[in-house]
């Protein structure tokens, strides 16, 4: 194996590893906490929830998928984008989809009302990154030669 495959072998799998540790048990994508981080042999802080780490999770799994063309990184980056709209551990948006802002994160019994610079471009740069991804496929789709069966 050559130095770029075995970096990108590594890196994959160190994503793959990352994404397996931020789902929640009932499959939605639960970003480490910043309450607690994640320690080794313990288990990773499920409460103060960050949108940086939504938007690393939507940057990186593009990233692997446009790498690999593996579908499992589509549902992951889709998953980690859903973080934002409700599908998390409280069930309720951080985002607001008609002004543009996002909310600071997730505590245990509430998002974080604060809508700072940080956690808004985190949501813009995921919400334009998915747009392009989700073009990029319709795209494709609609470029494919139809098959014949």
């Amino acid at each position: 194996m050559d130095n770029n495959a075995e970096a990108m072998d590594i890196g994959l799998r160190t994503l793959r590893s990352l994404s397996e540790v931020q789902r929640a048990p009932e499959g939605h994508f639960r970003p480490i906490g910043s309450a607690g981080f994640f320690v080794r042999g313990e288990q990773p802080a499920q409460y103060d929830q960050q949108p940086l780490e939504a938007q690393s999770m939507v940057s990186a799994a593009i990233e692997a998928y446009q790498a690999t063309n593996d579908s499992y990184w589509l549902d992951q980056a889709r998953a980690a984008f859903e973080w934002f709209t409700g599908r998390n551990d409280l069930g309720l948006p951080v985002c607001d989809p008609s002004s543009g802002a996002c909310c600071d994160g997730l505590h245990a019994d509430r998002v974080n009302q604060n809508q700072g610079a940080e956690s808004t471009l985190a949501y813009l740069l995921a919400l334009a990154e998915m747009q392009l991804l989700e073009n990029s496929l319709t795209a494709f789709r609609k470029a494919a030669p139809a098959t014949v069966g």
